[in-house]
């Protein structure tokens, strides 16, 4: 099963742009928000599953066995036990996958015909006309996507750099 994960991630993204494109044609999605949610989803979901199963495949059996002579429950044991351990890792998942949702540009300007869906993304490149380009214009906007995505990662700083070398030899 790793192996249909780690095939996901070798599959560049773009190479799917067109039959994405087709296939919200096709269902009626072309020109909505749900046309770039689906395709962002099904990228990430390789990566983040990767990402979760490596560090779950090091975390220690024996704080689950304490857990269980304990008489915690399965879902008890995952919510209270598990999951607060995996912060580091979600953290990471999610500062990644914000960012990357925040800067893409390619499938947002195929998938997205109306002005007021409009993307961060694209609305920095409204900015560059056919004859002219107004580069104060565009820096400024550029500098307000980037904002965000230096005030989360300076949230989650310790927690990024935690899940990163979640799995790094001790």
């Amino acid at each position: 099963m790793r192996y249909y994960f780690l095939a996901g991630l070798a599959i560049p993204v773009y190479i799917l742009l067109f039959p994405v494109y087709r296939l919200d044609i096709t269902f009626g999605l072309f020109g909505t928000y749900f046309a770039l949610i689906l395709p962002y989803i099904a990228v990430s979901i390789p990566f983040n599953i990767l990402l979760l199963t490596g560090f779950l495949r090091d975390f220690p059996e024996e704080i689950e066995q304490a857990a269980v002579m304990d008489g915690v429950g399965l879902w008890r044991m995952a919510w209270k036990v598990v999951f607060p351990l995996m912060r580091p890792v979600v953290a990471t998942l999610a500062v990644l996958n914000v960012i990357y949702v925040w800067n893409e540009f390619p499938f947002a300007v195929t998938l997205i015909n109306d002005p007021t869906l409009t993307t961060v993304s694209l609305g920095v490149s409204q900015f560059q006309g056919v004859y002219s380009v107004d580069y104060g214009a565009m820096m400024a906007s550029a500098t307000l996507v980037l904002l965000p995505q230096f005030v989360i990662y300076a949230a989650f700083q310790k927690q990024v750099i935690a899940g990163m070398t979640a799995g790094a030899v001790r």
